[in-house]
């Protein structure tokens, strides 16, 4: 459940890349509420990992009406597809949607 570099660039050559850095405060907002939620609910001394919010981001990713626009428009049929841009978006917004986390530890 991470971005491979053939992920990646099979993501580019489906234009998924671009469909993201379009509206990327969507997807950062959809995983920054999937990684607050686990945050919240997960015992304090916990770390959140990205295959954790992997797991609560894919199912909204699924019913996402642009992202199943998109993939209905340029007929992206196969299941992977959601899957892979879900690695996408962890992998381009982990480093925003962590900061609080890491810098909470540095202060203790």
């Amino acid at each position: 459940m991470s971005l491979t570099l053939e992920k990646e660039r099979r993501l580019d050559d489906a234009g998924l890349i671009e469909f993201f850095d379009e509206d990327q405060s969507l997807w950062r907002g959809l995983a920054k509420k999937s990684y607050d939620y686990l945050r919240g609910n997960f015992p304090p001394e916990s770390p959140v990992r990205p295959d954790d919010v992997w797991k609560v981001l894919k199912p909204i990713v699924e019913v996402s009406e642009e992202l199943h626009n998109y993939l209905h428009e340029y007929k992206l049929k196969q299941k992977y597809w959601i899957d892979d841009f879900t690695d996408l978006v962890i992998d381009r917004t982990w480093a925003d949607i962590s900061k609080g986390a890491v810098d909470a530890k540095k202060g203790q």
